[in-house]
């Protein structure tokens, strides 16, 4: 994975796009499926070898960094899955964080190329910031009437779509349905899952079926998880030793089914102490140098700044903030293609902002709306370090 060993961003890191992220991951997987993709295949995953597989599942553990897993495995956890077979280390997309990982999972395309960049979105031709996955706006309400076309407007590039035959998204509860899912990839089939065990039984009702296929299957627990406790908090480990257990179970029931299992995840997550968390809406004149509320994530905050404000909004980050953040110009940011490769969105520069304040270990942000309480994580991603960047893959021949 990149180390940036200079500039404003020195001991930073940025995914391996070349032939080492999640991107390259899916480029194989979709080629091996008969699909096109622009990007070069990961390293060491030839698609020819993994073409030989009748199924190819992809089993995203959200929020499972390499350094959680090392942790767990070396108190002797994980015996039943994740220390029972090898895995590698391959990195996730920046920024680190669920909306540009997932959408990546879902579609093959980069961030620069899907340009769905964070959990809080700039929707600037629409006015407004958004939770773009359930598809609302900050204060709650639809991001827009049901008539809208999010499908046309979002314009997500789907190299999914190319691949023939059975393709399967089974996810978590109301997300295969979800407005924000319909959006994307032409799924020939959308599955659901409330549990584990249900997630197990839905996997297997898809590999039954006839032909040749490939599933991305999702489990967004074990990161809620890490929010709300942390993530070396006993809760969290007792959720991560049931996932072990499930993995284990399905790797059971897939014997014999000729299916390529991959287990992997999204970004991994950091602890930020409570008196490392900010709030930037206590910063003074903060909020009054912006042109909108922030976007972005808790680790990588990304701020449109009002053009007769920007001296002012540099000279309050440096005073105030600069202990917690290295402010970075978002131009800096996409002329080093952190947001990944390929033909970048129409939207891309105008989501990516003026400027990103990217936390210092151990920091976090969120920017309270006026007239609403604080609200704070234990645990927190969206940043460069490996912590966030790194992931585990595993592959189990089934």
């Amino acid at each position: 994975m990149p180390y940036i060993t200079k500039g404003l961003l020195k001991d930073f890191y940025l995914p391996d796009y070349a032939d080492g992220s999640t991107v390259n991951l899916l480029a194989s997987i979709i080629r091996s499926r008969g699909g096109k993709s622009p990007h070069k295949n990961l390293k060491g995953l030839d698609p020819r070898r993994l073409r030989e597989a009748r199924n190819v599942i992809y089993l995203v553990v959200d929020g499972l960094g390499v350094s959680q897993l090392e942790r767990f495995l070396s108190m002797g956890k994980g015996k039943q899955f994740f220390a029972k077979h090898p895995w590698t280390t391959i990195s996730s997309v920046f920024p680190a964080t669920t909306a540009a990982a997932v959408t990546t999972f879902a579609t093959g395309a980069s961030p620069a190329e899907h340009a769905v960049l964070s959990w809080y979105l700039n929707l600037h031709d629409l006015g407004v910031v958004t939770m773009i996955l359930p598809a609302i706006t900050r204060t709650g309400s639809p991001l827009a009437r049901e008539e809208f076309d999010l499908h046309a407007y979002l314009d997500l590039p789907s190299y999914i779509d190319s691949v023939k035959g059975r393709r399967g998204l089974i996810s978590y509860e109301d997300i295969p349905q979800s407005r924000y899912s319909r959006a994307g990839t032409r799924w020939t089939d959308r599955m659901a899952a409330r549990t584990l065990q249900g997630l197990e039984r839905q996997i297997m009702a898809f590999v039954r079926k006839r032909g040749r296929k490939m599933a991305y299957a999702y489990w967004p627990e074990y990161d809620s998880n890490c929010h709300e406790h942390g993530v070396t908090h006993r809760k969290t480990d007792r959720h991560l030793r049931q996932i072990d257990e499930s993995l284990a179970r399905l790797v059971r029931k897939l014997q014999g089914t000729d299916t390529r299992l991959f287990v992997l995840a999204d970004h991994g997550l950091i602890d930020a102490p409570a008196a490392q968390r900010i709030d930037l809406g206590a910063v003074p004149g903060f909020y009054g140098c912006l042109a909108t509320i922030t976007s972005g994530d808790a680790r990588s905050v990304s701020c449109f700044v009002r053009p007769g404000r920007v001296k002012a909004f540099k000279e309050i980050v440096n005073r105030k903030l600069g202990h917690a953040c290295v402010c970075t110009p978002g131009e800096v940011l996409l002329a080093m293609n952190a947001f990944g490769p390929g033909k970048p969105h129409k939207a891309l520069a105008n989501r990516a902002g003026d400027f990103f304040l990217m936390a210092r270990p151990g920091y976090a942000f969120t920017a309270t709306l006026p007239g609403w309480e604080p609200r704070f994580h234990v645990a927190y991603h969206g940043g460069m370090s490996a912590d966030e960047v790194l992931v585990p893959l595993y592959s189990v021949q089934c």
